[in-house]
């Protein structure tokens, strides 16, 4: 009678656990459970990939010395750029539970890949090592050692996915047989209040790191335009720069008077807007002015009343640094240098610097840019002369 009653209670309670099993594979699989985890339809999500998917990259070559003798080279989205990274990804590669260590499937060099937007050190990571094996880091590992909670794309070399905590994650692998060198980028995407913009931003990634190795699509700068770069960039990264530029519209329209200035000074994006009292008064234009003179100085030699280096450029050199123009960009923007004079040895920055006329007055708009003064700024601000908007 006691083996019978024990029979029945095992037989209870198998059933039940079958129960729970099946109701808890019922609710992986409801609608609920799937919006509960990606936040948004899974229809949205895919309009969100196709979008990103459309978009054409603007690319650049980007070198990076691994140590003094060997260098890589990466084609990045124009904006984007290389720094050093003294942390590990937080994509496990191996098993985090295991004891032993093999130093031969160890990256050589972790580095942060970075734009104007990103917070501090960004969680967008290029790992890169050595090795005979074309398959070292194989997508299956990457969702063993990760558990990812719901996955959004996987294929041979890469691996999208949702994890328990609602972060959104990629892993994309490269090998190049020619030097045997395997390329891991890894990332997860900050956690915006909008998880569309999560989105959008997981997928742009994806398609950046599609294009890691593409060294026949990179584009000539001298052709770079605000209209062609506009499109290729992704929606967060619109959004951003949009905040800027609406900020400076604002002070144009509203707040700056007499010889008033706004100064916007970030990590990684910088403007000065002024309006010159003068100059609007006597319709006089500095940068056509340093266009047709093609001035070549130090600061205190320059020969007409100006307030561009009492306003902006006194804050960081000296009246005896060097001043030259370099070249016209448009009617509206030139491309300056400037160099600190140092004990031992001289610092150059370029800079853009912009014309800006309206029924308000005179207004220049001074930006840090490149040697060729192709940066996303430098284009978004000779565009933002012109129209007030980007």
């Amino acid at each position: 009678m006691m083996k019978k009653t024990y029979l029945i209670l095992l037989i209870s309670l198998f059933i039940f656990s079958c129960k729970d099993e099946a109701q808890d594979a019922d609710i992986e699989n409801s609608d609920e459970y799937e919006s509960l985890v990606l936040g948004i339809p899974q229809s949205q999500i895919d309009s969100i990939r196709d979008s990103e998917a459309r978009k054409q990259p603007i690319l650049k070559k980007v070198s990076y010395e691994l140590d003094s003798a060997t260098a890589i080279d990466v084609m990045l989205p124009v904006g984007n750029f290389l720094k050093d990274y003294s942390f590990s990804s937080k994509i496990a590669l191996t098993d985090p539970n295991s004891t032993s260590e093999n130093e031969d499937s160890e990256p050589e060099a972790v580095i942060s890949i970075q734009n104007a937007f990103s917070d501090g050190d960004s969680d967008e990571l290029l790992l890169v090592g050595k090795s005979t094996d074309p398959n070292i880091f194989p997508v299956s590992d990457i969702k063993k050692f990760n558990e990812p909670e719901k996955i959004l794309f996987e294929d041979k070399n890469a691996l999208l996915y949702v994890d328990g905590f609602g972060r959104k994650l990629m892993y994309y692998r490269q090998y190049n047989p020619t030097n045997s060198t395997y390329y891991l980028y890894t990332a997860e995407v900050p956690k915006y209040n909008d998880p569309k913009m999560q989105y959008a931003a997981l997928f742009s990634i994806y398609k950046k790191a599609q294009n890691l190795l593409a060294f026949g699509k990179e584009t000539a700068t001298e052709n770079l335009t605000w209209d062609k770069v506009k499109p290729s960039l992704s929606e967060i990264e619109l959004k951003n720069y949009n905040v800027y530029y609406t900020s400076l519209q604002k002070e144009l329209k509203y707040f700056l008077k007499n010889n008033d200035s706004v100064n916007i000074n970030k990590d990684k994006i910088q403007f000065y807007l002024y309006r010159d009292e003068d100059h609007s008064k006597n319709t006089f234009d500095q940068v056509g002015f340093l266009a047709t003179s093609q001035y070549s100085g130090v600061f205190g030699d320059l020969d007409f009343e100006n307030r561009m280096y009492s306003g902006y450029f006194s804050q960081i050199y000296d009246s005896d640094d060097e001043f030259k123009f370099i070249k016209k960009i448009s009617d509206n923007s030139i491309l300056v240098s400037v160099t600190r004079v140092g004990y031992s040895s001289n610092t150059t920055t370029n800079y853009i610097i912009s014309s800006i006329k309206n029924e308000k007055g005179q207004f220049y708009l001074i930006s840090p840019t490149n040697e060729e003064g192709s940066s996303v700024t430098a284009l978004m601000n000779d565009y933002f002369s012109k129209h007030l908007k980007i």
